[in-house]
């Protein structure tokens, strides 16, 4: 099971088994330690099992929808390790 959580009110919000999650979005692949793009190219493949969306502003302080200017997702794997960070921009 993968749990999304809004990251503004730390609500999760959906709770998906993972085989609904396409691979490369449930899964980091590492070698040596360092995050790589294909699952052939990985000597380790992490399971996410929880993704945090928080919504800021430009000055990178928690916002609602409608004042937010960037989504910063973060996804952890079952230690609670931060594995991958996106940042997505909106564009007005």
């Amino acid at each position: 099971m993968i749990e999304f959580v809004d990251g503004n009110t730390n609500t999760v919000i959906q709770r998906l088994p993972v085989a609904e999650v396409p691979p490369a979005n449930r899964e980091v692949y590492l070698r040596e330690g360092v995050m790589v793009a294909r699952p052939e190219d990985a000597d380790e493949i992490v399971p996410i099992v929880r993704v945090v969306r928080l919504l800021v502003d430009a000055e990178g302080e928690p916002a609602d929808p409608e004042r937010a200017t960037q989504a910063m997702i973060r996804e952890f794997d079952a230690a609670g390790v931060l594995r991958r960070e996106t940042v997505q921009v909106r564009a007005r």
